[in-house]
């Protein structure tokens, strides 16, 4: 059910992690290698914090790549989990097992009709009204 956003977030760490040590590997400073990565994957883009080097470049493209997609697979996940109605599911069942758990002293009764035509599924309180759908 959360299993999409919860990948997401692990690329997204994972891709942030990656860049901070990257930049530390360049010689960065933790602060700006810190904010190197944000300013990247949330392609707010003011620009280097210090000079690159080719080869920086190219791990900062990489991170660009990796950063935002991981990104936009976390927004799209939540976007879709709202749209396919799996919070109205959530919501829906911890009401019933609410309902359920607040059941006292309840016979549940199901059966199928006489031509297997007709399925039925209650709950009653009542002995005598559970007596007389029964026999």
């Amino acid at each position: 059910m959360l299993l999409k956003p919860l990948i997401g977030t692990t690329l997204l760490l994972a891709a942030s992690v990656v860049g901070v040590t990257g930049y530390r590997v360049a010689g960065w400073s933790w602060l700006d290698s810190i904010y190197m990565v944000v300013i990247t994957i949330f392609s707010v883009g003011y620009g280097e914090v210090q000079a690159t080097t080719p080869e920086l470049k190219v791990f900062t493209i990489g991170l660009i790549f990796s950063g935002c997609s991981a990104y936009v697979y976390i927004v799209g996940a939540f976007i879709n989990w709202l749209t396919e109605g799996q919070l109205q599911r959530i919501l829906g069942k911890r009401k019933m097992a609410h309902e359920i758990k607040a059941l006292d002293r309840h016979s549940i009764i199901c059966g199928y009709g006489l031509h297997r035509s007709h399925a039925g599924v209650g709950i009653e309180r009542c002995k005598e009204a559970v007596r007389s759908l029964l026999w």
